[in-house]
Protein backbone atom coordinates (compact mmCIF):
# COMPACT_ATOMS: atom_id res chain seq x y z
CA UNK A 1 0.00 0.00 0.00
CA UNK A 2 1.17 3.51 -0.92
CA UNK A 3 0.25 6.55 0.98
CA UNK A 4 1.51 10.10 -0.53
CA UNK A 5 0.97 12.75 2.40
CA UNK A 6 1.15 16.03 1.31
CA UNK A 7 1.41 19.39 3.94
CA UNK A 8 2.09 22.85 4.06
CA UNK A 9 -0.15 24.20 1.27
CA UNK A 10 -0.75 27.33 1.93
CA UNK A 11 3.48 27.62 1.78
CA UNK A 12 6.67 25.83 2.14
CA UNK A 13 4.92 22.76 1.12
CA UNK A 14 6.39 19.38 1.31
CA UNK A 15 5.12 15.60 1.18
CA UNK A 16 6.32 12.01 2.35
CA UNK A 17 5.70 8.61 1.38
CA UNK A 18 4.76 5.11 2.79
CA UNK A 19 5.10 2.19 0.77
CA UNK A 20 3.88 -0.72 2.55
CA UNK A 21 4.59 0.25 6.35
CA UNK A 22 8.13 2.00 5.24
CA UNK A 23 8.91 5.49 5.06
CA UNK A 24 10.86 6.30 1.35
CA UNK A 25 10.62 10.30 1.66
CA UNK A 26 9.82 13.06 3.07
CA UNK A 27 10.89 16.39 1.29
CA UNK A 28 10.00 20.17 1.17
CA UNK A 29 9.45 21.70 -2.00
CA UNK A 30 11.66 24.88 -1.80
CA UNK A 31 14.84 21.93 -0.79
CA UNK A 32 14.43 21.05 -4.71
CA UNK A 33 13.53 24.41 -6.15
CA UNK A 34 15.42 26.59 -3.89
CA UNK A 35 13.14 29.58 -3.29
CA UNK A 36 10.07 29.87 -1.42
CA UNK A 37 6.72 27.81 -2.46
CA UNK A 38 3.72 29.72 -2.54
CA UNK A 39 1.13 27.84 -2.46
CA UNK A 40 -0.48 24.66 -4.23
CA UNK A 41 0.21 21.48 -4.17
CA UNK A 42 4.63 20.53 -4.21
CA UNK A 43 4.63 19.28 -7.68
CA UNK A 44 8.84 18.77 -7.33
CA UNK A 45 8.56 16.98 -4.06
CA UNK A 46 5.72 14.80 -4.85
CA UNK A 47 7.59 13.50 -7.97
CA UNK A 48 10.72 13.09 -5.97
CA UNK A 49 8.93 11.13 -3.50
CA UNK A 50 7.19 9.01 -6.03
CA UNK A 51 10.68 8.58 -8.05
CA UNK A 52 12.15 7.36 -4.71
CA UNK A 53 9.17 4.87 -4.17
CA UNK A 54 9.43 3.21 -7.76
CA UNK A 55 6.10 4.32 -7.86
CA UNK A 56 3.50 6.03 -10.47
CA UNK A 57 0.77 8.37 -9.19
CA UNK A 58 -2.36 5.85 -10.05
CA UNK A 59 -0.47 3.22 -8.19
CA UNK A 60 -1.00 5.71 -4.44
CA UNK A 61 -3.74 4.40 -2.94
CA UNK A 62 -4.29 7.41 -0.08
CA UNK A 63 -3.45 10.95 -0.30
CA UNK A 64 -3.28 12.05 3.18
CA UNK A 65 -3.32 16.18 3.42
CA UNK A 66 -2.57 18.42 6.35
CA UNK A 67 -4.89 20.97 7.49
CA UNK A 68 -5.28 23.75 6.53
CA UNK A 69 -5.98 22.77 3.08
CA UNK A 70 -7.00 25.91 1.11
CA UNK A 71 -7.19 29.38 1.52
CA UNK A 72 -10.96 29.49 -0.07
CA UNK A 73 -13.34 27.03 -1.43
CA UNK A 74 -11.29 23.59 -1.63
CA UNK A 75 -13.72 22.03 -3.88
CA UNK A 76 -10.95 22.68 -6.94
CA UNK A 77 -8.38 21.79 -5.01
CA UNK A 78 -9.81 18.46 -3.82
CA UNK A 79 -10.72 18.03 -7.70
CA UNK A 80 -7.27 18.57 -8.59
CA UNK A 81 -5.85 15.94 -6.27
CA UNK A 82 -8.25 13.03 -7.65
CA UNK A 83 -7.48 14.01 -10.87
CA UNK A 84 -3.81 13.86 -9.94
CA UNK A 85 -4.39 10.26 -8.19
CA UNK A 86 -6.84 8.40 -9.52
CA UNK A 87 -7.34 5.84 -7.82
CA UNK A 88 -6.48 6.92 -4.26
CA UNK A 89 -8.93 7.62 -1.58
CA UNK A 90 -8.48 11.50 0.27
CA UNK A 91 -7.96 11.55 3.97
CA UNK A 92 -7.57 15.29 6.23
CA UNK A 93 -5.24 15.15 8.98
CA UNK A 94 -5.63 18.24 11.09
CA UNK A 95 -2.20 19.92 11.90
CA UNK A 96 -0.80 19.47 14.95
CA UNK A 97 -2.25 15.72 15.09
CA UNK A 98 0.34 15.30 12.24
CA UNK A 99 3.01 17.02 14.12
CA UNK A 100 2.22 14.92 17.13
CA UNK A 101 2.18 11.40 15.01
CA UNK A 102 5.28 12.44 13.13
CA UNK A 103 6.68 12.65 16.37
CA UNK A 104 5.69 9.74 18.81
CA UNK A 105 5.52 7.36 16.08
CA UNK A 106 9.06 7.94 14.83
CA UNK A 107 9.86 7.52 18.64
CA UNK A 108 11.95 4.70 20.20
CA UNK A 109 8.93 4.87 22.78
CA UNK A 110 5.75 2.70 23.55
CA UNK A 111 4.58 5.23 25.90
CA UNK A 112 5.39 9.32 26.05
CA UNK A 113 4.22 12.52 26.47
CA UNK A 114 3.54 14.87 23.11
CA UNK A 115 4.32 18.52 22.98
CA UNK A 116 3.94 20.32 19.53
CA UNK A 117 4.40 23.75 19.02
CA UNK A 118 5.22 26.04 16.44
CA UNK A 119 3.51 29.41 14.81
CA UNK A 120 0.31 28.47 13.75
CA UNK A 121 -1.49 25.61 11.90
CA UNK A 122 -5.32 25.08 11.89
CA UNK A 123 -6.10 27.61 14.05
CA UNK A 124 -3.64 26.00 16.83
CA UNK A 125 -0.10 27.19 17.99
CA UNK A 126 0.48 24.65 20.15
CA UNK A 127 -1.21 20.99 21.55
CA UNK A 128 0.00 18.07 24.32
CA UNK A 129 -0.97 14.45 23.48
CA UNK A 130 -0.48 11.59 25.67
CA UNK A 131 0.39 8.62 23.43
CA UNK A 132 0.24 5.24 23.65
CA UNK A 133 0.84 2.46 21.17
CA UNK A 134 -0.43 3.41 18.67
CA UNK A 135 -3.12 5.91 20.30
CA UNK A 136 -2.40 9.59 20.64
CA UNK A 137 -4.98 11.06 23.14
CA UNK A 138 -5.08 14.78 23.25
CA UNK A 139 -4.55 16.38 26.92
CA UNK A 140 -4.48 19.96 25.88
CA UNK A 141 -4.58 22.60 23.04
CA UNK A 142 -3.92 26.71 22.67
CA UNK A 143 -5.03 28.71 19.89
CA UNK A 144 -3.96 31.83 17.96
CA UNK A 145 -2.55 34.44 18.42
CA UNK A 146 -1.44 33.08 21.52
CA UNK A 147 1.87 31.70 20.23
CA UNK A 148 4.95 31.03 21.10
CA UNK A 149 6.50 30.75 17.70
CA UNK A 150 4.76 33.97 16.74
CA UNK A 151 6.45 36.46 19.28
CA UNK A 152 9.71 34.53 18.23
CA UNK A 153 8.70 35.89 15.05
CA UNK A 154 8.49 39.25 15.86
CA UNK A 155 11.28 39.43 18.15
CA UNK A 156 12.95 38.12 15.01
CA UNK A 157 11.49 41.36 13.25
CA UNK A 158 11.83 43.78 16.15
CA UNK A 159 15.93 43.12 15.74
CA UNK A 160 16.11 44.16 11.97
CA UNK A 161 15.44 39.64 10.72
CA UNK A 162 13.16 38.53 8.50
CA UNK A 163 10.24 36.58 10.57
CA UNK A 164 9.79 33.04 9.12
CA UNK A 165 13.48 33.02 7.85
CA UNK A 166 15.81 34.51 10.03
CA UNK A 167 14.53 32.90 13.83
CA UNK A 168 17.77 31.03 13.77
CA UNK A 169 19.88 34.09 13.92
CA UNK A 170 18.04 35.42 17.00
CA UNK A 171 18.18 31.72 18.84
CA UNK A 172 22.47 32.29 18.26
CA UNK A 173 22.37 36.09 19.04
CA UNK A 174 20.68 35.08 22.52
CA UNK A 175 24.08 33.13 23.78
CA UNK A 176 25.91 36.70 23.87
CA UNK A 177 22.95 38.65 26.33
CA UNK A 178 22.60 38.46 29.84
CA UNK A 179 18.72 37.92 31.83
CA UNK A 180 18.06 41.56 31.65
CA UNK A 181 14.58 41.22 29.84
CA UNK A 182 13.76 38.06 30.63
CA UNK A 183 11.24 38.86 33.12
CA UNK A 184 9.90 41.30 30.58
CA UNK A 185 9.27 38.64 28.38
CA UNK A 186 7.80 36.21 31.20
CA UNK A 187 5.52 38.73 31.80
CA UNK A 188 4.64 39.34 28.01
CA UNK A 189 3.38 34.97 28.37
CA UNK A 190 1.68 34.92 31.38
CA UNK A 191 0.31 31.79 32.48
CA UNK A 192 -1.60 31.86 35.45
CA UNK A 193 -5.49 31.07 36.66
CA UNK A 194 -5.21 27.66 35.36
CA UNK A 195 -3.96 29.01 31.60
CA UNK A 196 -1.89 26.96 29.80
CA UNK A 197 -0.02 30.25 28.28
CA UNK A 198 -1.36 33.30 26.53
CA UNK A 199 -0.26 36.10 25.01
CA UNK A 200 -0.68 39.98 26.79
CA UNK A 201 -1.41 41.73 23.39
CA UNK A 202 -1.37 44.98 25.50
CA UNK A 203 2.01 45.09 24.28
CA UNK A 204 1.33 45.30 20.70
CA UNK A 205 0.01 48.19 18.49
CA UNK A 206 -2.48 46.29 16.00
CA UNK A 207 -2.25 48.92 13.67
CA UNK A 208 1.61 49.17 13.40
CA UNK A 209 3.12 46.90 10.11
CA UNK A 210 6.73 47.39 11.16
CA UNK A 211 8.97 46.48 14.35
CA UNK A 212 6.50 43.19 15.01
CA UNK A 213 3.75 45.16 15.72
CA UNK A 214 4.80 45.73 19.30
CA UNK A 215 3.47 49.05 20.62
CA UNK A 216 4.57 51.88 23.08
CA UNK A 217 4.56 49.89 26.19
CA UNK A 218 7.04 47.85 25.21
CA UNK A 219 9.63 50.45 23.97
CA UNK A 220 8.66 52.21 27.30
CA UNK A 221 10.04 49.01 29.01
CA UNK A 222 13.05 48.75 27.32
CA UNK A 223 13.64 52.50 27.59
CA UNK A 224 13.50 53.14 24.10
CA UNK A 225 11.06 55.96 22.10
CA UNK A 226 8.37 54.29 20.54
CA UNK A 227 8.76 52.83 17.70
CA UNK A 228 12.84 53.75 17.62
CA UNK A 229 15.50 51.19 16.21
CA UNK A 230 16.90 48.73 18.71
CA UNK A 231 20.20 49.62 19.19
CA UNK A 232 23.38 47.02 18.67
CA UNK A 233 24.41 47.01 22.20
CA UNK A 234 20.86 46.06 23.18
CA UNK A 235 20.15 43.31 20.41
CA UNK A 236 21.69 40.27 22.53
CA UNK A 237 19.77 40.92 25.86
CA UNK A 238 16.35 40.97 23.90
CA UNK A 239 17.58 37.97 22.07
CA UNK A 240 18.21 36.26 25.16
CA UNK A 241 15.03 37.52 26.78
CA UNK A 242 12.69 35.88 24.63
CA UNK A 243 14.72 32.39 24.11
CA UNK A 244 14.73 32.00 27.71
CA UNK A 245 11.37 33.11 28.40
CA UNK A 246 10.27 30.98 25.94
CA UNK A 247 12.46 27.79 27.51
CA UNK A 248 10.89 28.29 30.79
CA UNK A 249 7.16 28.36 29.54
CA UNK A 250 7.99 25.27 27.46
CA UNK A 251 9.24 23.47 30.30
CA UNK A 252 6.25 24.64 32.11
CA UNK A 253 4.07 23.12 29.13
CA UNK A 254 5.82 20.11 29.08
CA UNK A 255 5.14 18.57 32.26
CA UNK A 256 7.19 15.84 33.82
CA UNK A 257 7.19 11.93 33.24
CA UNK A 258 9.39 9.39 31.36
CA UNK A 259 9.04 9.97 27.93
CA UNK A 260 8.86 13.48 26.10
CA UNK A 261 8.59 13.53 22.15
CA UNK A 262 8.78 17.21 21.11
CA UNK A 263 7.46 18.62 17.25
CA UNK A 264 6.83 21.98 15.32
CA UNK A 265 8.49 24.49 14.32
CA UNK A 266 10.02 25.47 17.93
CA UNK A 267 11.37 22.18 17.39
CA UNK A 268 13.90 23.71 15.30
CA UNK A 269 15.59 25.70 18.17
CA UNK A 270 18.13 23.85 19.53
CA UNK A 271 18.52 25.74 22.70
CA UNK A 272 15.02 25.47 23.73
CA UNK A 273 15.71 21.33 22.43
CA UNK A 274 18.56 21.39 24.92
CA UNK A 275 17.29 23.16 27.80
CA UNK A 276 14.29 20.40 27.72
CA UNK A 277 17.03 18.22 27.53
CA UNK A 278 19.05 19.74 30.77
CA UNK A 279 15.02 20.32 32.83
CA UNK A 280 15.35 16.73 33.82
CA UNK A 281 11.07 16.85 33.90
CA UNK A 282 11.72 13.60 32.14
CA UNK A 283 13.72 10.86 31.88
CA UNK A 284 14.16 10.72 27.56
CA UNK A 285 13.25 13.58 25.49
CA UNK A 286 13.09 12.84 21.58
CA UNK A 287 12.82 15.57 18.87
CA UNK A 288 11.49 15.01 15.13
CA UNK A 289 14.08 15.49 13.14
CA UNK A 290 12.08 16.18 10.26
CA UNK A 291 11.32 19.57 10.76
CA UNK A 292 8.73 22.11 9.23
CA UNK A 293 6.28 20.64 7.30
CA UNK A 294 7.98 18.00 5.76
CA UNK A 295 7.62 16.60 9.54
CA UNK A 296 3.37 17.19 9.25
CA UNK A 297 3.57 15.40 5.70
CA UNK A 298 5.79 12.87 7.58
CA UNK A 299 2.72 13.05 10.04
CA UNK A 300 0.10 12.72 7.52
CA UNK A 301 1.41 9.38 6.44
CA UNK A 302 1.89 7.47 9.75
CA UNK A 303 -1.56 9.18 10.99
CA UNK A 304 -3.05 7.62 7.79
Amino acid sequence: MIILGIGGILGDAASAILSDGELVAAVEESKLTRRHHGGGLPEQSIAACLALAGARAEQVDCVAIVRPVAAGPEGGFHLQLRARFPNSRLMVVEHHAAHAASAFYLSPFDEATVLTLDRAGDFRSGSRWHASGTRLVLEKEIYHPDSLGELYGRVTELLGFQSNADEHKVQWLSTGGDDRYRELFLEMLPSRNGDWLRVDRSFFNTERLTHGGFGAKLFERLGLADGAAVPCEMRAAIAAGVQRAVEQRVIEMAGSGGNLCFAGGLGLNALLVSALERSAQFDNVFVQPVAGNAGTALGAVLDA
